[in-house]
């Protein structure tokens, strides 16, 4: 069996809003194999850093195994950015019935202050969150910038590719 039959056949790729972020694959999870700890119930993020990883996790879904395993090749997979701000990003659904999503990237000065950090962050860097609608995202820019607070609402960076957001 392959992934790409099973676990990963229903799947869209977010193109990066802007040239520095990551693409993020977007797998719909069968509904047998879904539940808490995915995105929205449902969603597995894997996120891209270069064409090359791509190529490679395209790779990893169409070989054949004996059995399903988690599509996890590039979770621990360090990431090459690096940055001074908590980079939030946004990326608009490329169907209209698939999720939008936002990526953050957090500095090492916040990822310093979680609990088993490596478990809480794709690639030792980023997290990545799915949201119905655009309200929701809204919702959620704002509930971060407030959690945040104002002192530290200088060290985001908001990325979007959707007018009237930055």
């Amino acid at each position: 069996m392959r992934l790409i039959d099973q676990l990963a056949a229903n799947r869209l790729y977010y193109h990066r809003p802007l040239a520095t972020l990551p693409d993020i694959l977007l797998i719909d999870i069968p509904p047998r194999f879904a539940g808490p700890g995915l995105a929205l119930d449902r969603y597995y993020p894997v996120i891209f850093e270069s064409l090359a990883e791509v190529h490679e996790f395209e790779v990893f879904l169409c070989e054949p195994r004996a059995a399903l395993v988690p599509p996890a090749l590039l979770d621990r997979r360090p990431s090459a950015m690096r940055a001074d701000h908590i980079v939030v990003a946004r990326y608009r659904p490329p169907d209209p019935h698939w999720p939008w999503l936002q990526l953050c990237c957090w500095p090492a000065r916040y990822k310093a202050m979680v609990r088993e950090a490596g478990a809480a962050f794709a690639r030792g860097a980023y997290t990545v969150d799915a949201f119905v609608s655009a309200d929701d995202i809204d919702a959620a820019e704002l509930r971060l910038h407030t959690a945040l607070g104002c002192q530290r609402a200088r060290d985001i960076r908001w990325m979007s590719d959707t007018a009237g957001h930055a």
